[in-house]
């Protein structure tokens, strides 16, 4: 999530040690009022976005006013916490948004201040953040509107979900634990949310346009093939060179790009895992396995007290790392299932961004969010264990945000 300034998908790892301060939210009516003019500029200059349709707000507003909601959406772009902030506006409420500390870090100065005067504030997700859960969870037993993506990451796939952080169902369920325990009668509810993008112009000229820098960048010679296979072509160069680097040399053999990149990503994983936490997790989700071996290789890193050697490994496996989330955002199938040209787009500003550093979209948006049927918590923690509670409402969360951005792509 970035608010304002260079579009990025993920961080630099290596300047993600420990958090250094606790940016909590910091809610001003009189702020918010000012700045709404300013933040719909930006969405629309920045983010290309004309419209923000709003459906299924019942859902939302027909919750008592005396219960927390945790609102839970899809994350496949920079610009959906500004779409969820135009969804408060139309609707008229606060929504309070958990945000990864490093873009409080990165964008100080009158950038930090309108995040936490929009009602944001930050979690390092690398560790248990014990400050940002607290805050959640408080804003949700104090009848607040929090917003959560539970992707973590943002991949680019708008008509995929990846897998969720079990992590957000754990704090609604603890919020609402509290709740009970303090011998209260409020409710805390989850609200699966799908925002869905759409291009309303034809875009074809400056994709193409955008394939051929690529190209001339890496100095590729030009194909006369139609975009979506010289996009496909030009995501396996780039494995290629990938695994030429890291293996020594091409997995060609082996298959599709799926399966390749696959491979690739379980080579990387297993080398370090081996090598840092001294065991492999193949059972886990990639995001997850990233998630452990980054906070032990920054804990390595950042130790006054380790051997250099050790920290050297430490960077160069941070950089691995950091290459398995980029190739982890790359389903491989994306474009070569359907070639829309949405997906087309993602696809493009995920290659301008790992190659050329930026990337903004090239023609004018509508966003459409979909709220879904709202999640009882209270019923679920009266009846059952937090923590295992925790796993099958995740598994029900997704498969809510799954069906309503189906319904999106379908409407």
């Amino acid at each position: 999530m970035i608010i304002g300034g260079k579009l990025r998908s993920m961080w630099d790892p290596l300047v993600s040690t420990a958090a250094p301060q606790f940016w909590p939210p910091k809610p001003n009516r009189f702020w918010s009022l000012t700045l709404s003019p300013l933040r719909r500029f930006f969405l629309k200059r920045q983010f290309r976005i004309d419209e923000v349709i709003v459906e299924g707000a019942e859902n939302l507003t027909g919750i008592p006013q005396t219960d927390g909601v945790l609102i839970a959406p899809n994350h496949s772009h920079d610009s959906d916490p500004h779409v969820m902030m135009d969804v408060a506006r139309q609707l008229e409420r606060r929504f309070y948004f958990m945000a990864a500390w490093q873009i409080f870090q990165t964008h100080s100065g009158i950038d930090g201040f309108v995040l936490q005067r929009m009602g944001a504030f930050s979690v390092d997700r690398e560790g248990c953040d014990r400050r940002a859960m607290r805050t959640a969870m408080e804003l949700l037993a104090s009848n607040k509107n929090l917003v959560v993506f539970p992707e973590g990451e943002i991949y680019h796939t708008n008509a995929r979900l990846t897998p969720l952080r079990e992590g957000v169902a754990f704090m609604a369920l603890s919020a609402q634990r509290d709740i009970i325990k303090a011998k209260a009668a409020a409710h805390v509810w989850i609200v699966p949310t799908a925002i869905r993008y759409r291009y309303v112009e034809d875009i074809t000229a400056e994709l193409e346009e955008a394939m051929d820098a690529l190209e001339k960048r890496v100095a590729m010679k030009p194909a006369n093939l139609p975009l979506h296979q010289r996009m496909i072509r030009f995501g396996d160069m780039m494995l290629t060179l990938k695994e030429k680097e890291k293996l020594g040399q091409s997995n060609e053999a082996l298959g599709d790009l799926p399966t390749r990149l696959r491979a690739l990503i379980n080579t990387l994983l297993e080398r370090n895992e081996t090598l840092h936490l001294k065991g492999t997790h193949p059972e886990d989700s990639v995001p997850l396995r990233v998630k452990n071996l980054r906070r032990h290789l920054l804990e390595t890193l950042y130790d006054e007290n380790a051997a250099e050697d050790k920290q050297t490994d430490a960077r160069a496996a941070l950089d691995d790392v950091q290459l398995v989330m980029t190739l982890y955002s790359y389903p491989g199938d994306y474009v070569s299932e359907q070639p829309s040209i949405e997906r087309m787009a993602e696809t493009m500003e995920k290659f301008e961004e790992d190659i050329l550093g930026a990337a903004q979209p090239k023609g004018k948006r509508q966003a459409r969010v979909i709220f879904g049927e709202p999640m009882d918590l209270r019923p679920i923690v009266e009846t059952g264990r937090t923590r295992s509670a925790a796993t099958d409402l995740t598994g029900k969360l997704e498969a809510a945000i799954q069906q309503l951005m189906k319904t999106a792509q379908s409407g």
